[in-house]
């Protein structure tokens, strides 16, 4: 590992920053993000998140370290595959949008105001011609206006049948979507309740090994064994970590953590 967050350059397994007085963020992020040039060391996994920050603020829970640990040892377990099929489920289940905005608005535009008009007028229409058949009025060009009103009254109710039509068909549709979103949640559930199953088998399977880790600490080290750092180092101690662990307060130096751990570290200040 170099460390290039001082001047001059540092480069050992055990780097210890206090005195420069760097924010320990600052550090894990150079550890974790292959293109800052802060700290150049073997590229972080994703168990870093989990394993490779001690004595900060937001720690992962005892289940999720223990499982962490089997994870960076490669162990494996019967509920993976179990986890694996509910996955494929999931991903293999398609669902749509659930919207039928369009199809309202449509529906409410073919029976709108002038709907209305027109039957007042294809009404009106058709009074002219009752009152003037047989008389001396215009009757042919009355019949000509009424004929077309009531022609364009006809379109307008056939748009307005048939937008109901596939407001109809869109609202059944969205009646099955329904069902199948719901049926999708209940997928997400059934993944959700295998990956805990997952954490737990392979917390299961850690657990003596970060047991036995943490009273090798406590033989060696003034930390308490009960304590979540106590947990933090024992798991580091017990998992196999390709990039270094960042390490904020307490009362071990760089070269002490890095023994009783086994581990590339940078000891950073308290946060």
């Amino acid at each position: 590992m170099r460390f290039r967050l001082t001047d001059p350059d540092r480069a050992g397994r055990a780097i210890d920053c206090r005195e420069a007085d760097i924010d320990p963020s600052r550090v894990l992020t150079a550890v974790r993000d292959p293109t800052d040039d802060g700290v150049r060391c073997r590229r972080a996994t994703r168990l870093h998140g989990t394993l490779g920050a001690v004595g900060f603020a937001s720690s992962p829970s005892r289940r999720q370290t223990l499982a962490a640990v089997a994870r960076s040892r490669g162990v494996r377990v019967p509920e993976q595959e179990a986890l694996a099929a509910a996955r494929d489920r999931l991903a293999s289940h398609a669902t749509e949008p659930t919207n039928l905005a369009p199809e309202r608005e449509e529906v409410a535009s073919a029976n709108d105001a002038d709907r209305a008009a027109l039957r007042e007028e294809v009404a009106r229409l058709r009074g002219v011609v009752d009152a003037t058949r047989g008389g001396d009025g215009p009757i042919e060009e009355t019949l000509t206006e009424y004929r077309e009103t009531a022609a364009r009254l006809s379109e307008v109710g056939t748009t307005a049948t048939a937008a109901s039509e596939r407001l109809a068909r869109e609202r059944e549709r969205l009646s099955e979507r329904y069902d199948a979103h719901q049926r999708r949640l209940e997928l997400e559930d059934a993944v959700a309740n295998r990956e805990r199953d997952v954490r737990r088998a392979l917390a299961d399977r850690a657990a003596p090994r970060v047991a036995r880790a943490r009273d090798a600490l406590a033989e060696t080290t003034p930390v308490d064994p009960e304590s979540d750092r106590a947990l933090q180092l024992a798991a580091l101690r017990a998992a196999r970590l390709s990039a270094p662990a960042v390490v904020a307060g307490g009362s071990l130096d760089a070269s002490v953590l890095a023994r009783v751990t086994d581990a590339s570290i940078v000891r950073c200040r308290d946060l």
